[in-house]
This record gives C-alpha cells, structure tokens and sequence, in this order.
C-alpha cells in the first residue's frame, strides 16, 4: 500500500541517517550506545496515562521506569511502585496490585496502609485468606502505632520528599475500606461468623463509628441478609445519636446513608407500608431528596 510504501521510506531514510552517525562515533570514540528513555519521563509518561484512563499503557510505562532504574530500591521506585498498583486496580487486574503492594510490603517499611490496600486487593481477587492475614496484620500494626498507622509526615521525619505519591482512587484507603472489602469476600464464600467477628472487633477497638455499622449493613443487604441489614443500620443511627449526645456534630452523613438504607431494605422485604414511612420521615428529617421522592410516589402506588 502507499502508506506503508512512505512508512519504509522513512524507516530506510533513517536507517541510512543512523548509519552515518554511528560512521562518525566509531571513528571519534571506537563505538556507541543508544541511550534509553530517562526513567523519570516514562514515569511522568505513566502518570499522564493514568490519569487519561490508558492504564495498561501505564502499567508498561511504570515497569519500563523500574527497569531503567539502577542500584538499590530506594524513594523513586517505591513512588513508582504505588502507581502502578493503582493502575492495575483501575484495570480490575487485582492480583497483579496485591503482588505489587507484597513488593512494597517487602522493599519499603510496612505501612498500615500497604497491608489494608493489600487485604482489599486479595478480596477482591478471590484470596480470602490472603485478605484476611493482611487485614488482621494492619490492626495488629496500627494498634501497635497508637490507632494511626505508622506512616510520618514529611514534617514529622524531617525530609523532604521529591516524588509524588500515588494519588487517586486508592489514597487515603484505611481499616474500614479494608474490612469492607474482606467482609465481602468472606461473606460470598459463606464464612458468616468471620464477619461477625471482624466487625464485633472493630466496635470492641473503638474503630466503628456510624460508617462502619452502615458498611456492614450494606455487605449484609447486597447479600439478602436483610433483617441482619436492619439490624446493623439501627447501631449506625444509634452511634450517631451517641455522637450527638456526646458534643458530635449529629449530621454525620453515614446516618443519614443508614436512614436511607433502612427504608431500602423494608421496600426489598415487601414491607412497603414500613418502607414509605421510613422514606417520608428521611426527606421530614433530612430535606428534600430526589432518590427519596421517586421511592414515595412509586409506595404511594403500591
């Protein structure tokens, strides 16, 4: 074809032009080396990938930025490490991010948050155990540092640091994303009284506030457990009028989900008596609320 006709031309013009060069060095220096691409423009590369959705792309560029990188494993491939991760989580490939935070785990000091990113990775990947070791090993690390992880602020250790770190959907991940995804896990392969366990032990530890209760309504709800749903909802709405009584600031919004909730589970049940009462006294409590309207009008019918 033509085009492939001017795609040879090219390649045979630059073939004749990298002759010449090289010509020239043998002559000056008695050889040559192509240099690779610069370890820090295929991590910036892999960064723009990420963040334009290509993550396979990235997931190239992140190896290539290790590959290129020489001597020990230090600040610039640990950055480069966590996101990758990151991008093999937004591929869904989540046993290839639970190895990357296993390597992270392994080269870098073992952070609270490398172990609970690992425990949802494996969970989400099928390896319940695996998940369930790395959740009860973060716990076990974060209780030992006080309740707030061991990870220190640039302030606080003194240095700067010259990289970025891994900035998107897995920043901030903590216990309750963790133990959310674990319990998940464990309930899709039927271990019932390990998810009683893990979360009866994060009320025990102080770890559970509203949001938890709610997170564990809504694993037991996506599991057509609903009476263990309710159940769970009524302790987040009663830790947040604890909260309330205790100076909080009563609008926590994990109340305000459980509310919701609530009236979802009556409405699954078939209750929808119980259902369109819950969702009037939400929007009499919480405001108007389109999600909430369209469930009233549609029990209104029923």
């Amino acid at each position: 074809m033509k085009r492939d006709n001017q795609i040879k031309g090219k390649r045979k013009r630059r073939a004749v032009l990298c002759g010449a060069v090289l010509a020239a060095a043998v002559l000056s220096l008695g050889g040559c080396k192509e240099k690779g691409p610069d370890k820090q423009d295929l991590r910036m590369a892999g960064i723009e990938k990420l963040d334009a959705g290509d993550y396979s792309g990235a997931v190239i560029d992140f190896d290539a930025a290790i590959q290129a990188s020489t001597g020990k494993v230090g600040a610039f491939e640990i950055d480069v490490l966590k996101y990758r991760a990151e991008a093999e989580y937004m591929l869904k490939d989540y046993q290839a991010a639970a190895h990357t935070y296993d390597v992270l785990l392994q080269v870098d000091k073992k952070e609270t948050e490398y172990l609970y990113l690992d425990a949802a990775m494996k969970a989400l990947g099928g390896d319940t155990d695996g998940a369930l070791e790395a959740y009860r090993e973060g716990v076990e690390l974060e209780q030992k540092a006080g309740g707030k992880g061991n990870k220190k602020t640039d302030k606080e250790s003194g240095k700067e640091n010259d990289q970025q770190e891994a900035s998107g959907e897995t920043a901030g991940f903590g216990r309750m994303e963790a133990l959310t995804a674990v319990g998940e896990a464990c309930l899709r392969d039927g271990r019932q009284e390990e998810v009683s366990t893990l979360y009866d032990e994060a009320v025990q530890d102080g770890a559970a506030g509203p949001s938890v209760f709610n997170s564990m309504g809504l694993t037991y709800m996506e599991a057509g457990q609903y009476q263990e749903a309710l159940e769970c909802f009524d302790r987040a709405i009663q830790a947040g009028d604890s909260q309330g009584a205790n100076g909080g600031t009563g609008a926590d919004p994990a109340v305000r989900n459980a509310r919701f909730n609530q009236a979802v589970v009556y409405e699954y049940q078939g209750q929808y008596q119980e259902a369109l009462q819950a969702f009037q006294s939400y929007v009499s409590e919480f405001g108007p609320d389109e999600a909430a309207q369209k469930e009233i009008t549609f029990l209104q019918t029923r």
